[in-house]
């Protein structure tokens, strides 16, 4: 009988680089910095001074959510030279989105690296947006309040962790991209939440949820492609997040090293590597599946978001799709985990430096 794909989870390292050298895996927990600097020689295998190498890693932290009536994600971008916030969230029954970004002038550090406790926030009056952890109090946080902008109206909200969680889980993968000169780090957090969102005009939705945070630092390349994949939901009083990824910045050798994770009810399955495809077109039915025979979902979006943003010397394009999963999973014990209609996000992007 074959064997069914497994990977196991490690205790993380004190730090993510030690000398020039990082320590690869799957871990559970993260370590107290989250900082890839001081690989040797990323590029070409030609050693640069460390300001030029550095300048070229980014940052994302993403906040996935999922209450009664709305679902979406807030992102920060660290660019280095600018940073970007944006959140972008649906009415679940109408498909209705809602979406709102600003532009951060340069600061030292937008995204902490401290894993124990940290705030990343946009400050600007108009577009108030915090992602905000706490490792002593085991909580997590993220609140905004933005004011109208192109036919969108006044939305606030805020989103807590719930002190005794079950599905509070930490995790980090630390992979070669795509070879071990460079590395791209991800810590990976999944939670309740208690949440509240409002829109003007609307009624308020104060109800409880899921949630999904994530940080990944990676050294770039000059055009990077990436896809992202979150699932959130409950099946059968089960709460279930499941998170894949794949880049142009993969691992040689994939399926030994990726971020791709299933959590339900608080137990966590490391899954293999995807491929998902769209042969209809972007808004039309994605097909994700793996080689392993642990995977296999088609997404049907409901509704699609696209934004550039042109500088002299940085190209982004990024597209946030919201829709329905059908299909089934398979955690690490053969269990299968029939999904329909259930809900989630999809994110496409592309950057040029």
């Amino acid at each position: 009988m074959e064997m069914m794909y497994s990977r196991s989870f490690d205790v993380p390292p004190a730090r993510i680089v030690e000398s020039g050298k990082a320590h690869f895996g799957t871990f559970a927990g993260v370590s107290p910095r989250f900082d890839i600097k001081g690989m040797r020689a990323p590029y070409a295998g030609i050693p640069l001074p460390s300001i030029i190498s550095d300048i070229r890693i980014k940052s994302r932290l993403n906040y996935y959510f999922s209450i009664e009536k709305y679902i979406g994600l807030v992102e920060f971008f660290d660019f280095k030279i600018i940073g970007l916030a944006e959140i972008c969230f649906w009415d679940k029954t109408t498909g209705k989105k809602y979406v709102y970004h600003s532009i951060m002038p340069t600061r030292r550090r937008f995204i902490p690296k401290n894993t124990e406790k940290g705030i990343c926030a946009s400050y600007r009056k108009s577009r108030y947006i915090r992602i905000s952890w706490e490792k002593e109090h085991a909580g997590k946080s993220m609140r905004f309040h933005v004011k109208h902008n192109s036919g969108w109206p006044d939305s606030e909200g805020w989103f807590h962790s719930i002190r005794e969680d079950s599905m509070r889980d930490d995790m980090s993968f630390i992979c070669p991209s795509p070879t071990t000169s460079r590395c791209s780090a991800l810590w990976l957090s999944t939670m309740k939440i208690n949440g509240h969102l409002a829109i003007k005009g609307a009624e308020a939705d104060n109800s409880s949820g899921l949630a999904l945070m994530t940080m990944n630092r990676f050294y770039s390349k000059t055009l990077s492609k990436s896809l992202r994949v979150c699932g959130i939901g409950n099946i059968d009083g089960k709460d279930i997040i499941f998170y894949l990824t794949t880049s142009t910045s993969d691992a040689a050798d994939p399926d030994k090293y990726n971020s791709n994770v299933l959590e339900i009810d608080g137990v966590r399955t490391a899954l293999p590597s995807v491929l998902a495809t769209h042969p209809f077109g972007l808004n039309k039915k994605w097909i994700i599946q793996d080689t392993e025979s642990m995977i296999d979902l088609t997404f049907t979006p409901s509704s699609v978001y696209w934004r550039s943003l042109n500088l002299i010397a940085l190209r982004t394009a990024n597209w946030h799709i919201y829709g329905t999963f059908e299909g089934v999973l398979l955690d690490k014990d053969g269990n299968k985990i029939q999904l329909k209609s259930f809900p989630g996000m999809l994110t496409r992007a592309s950057m040029r430096v």
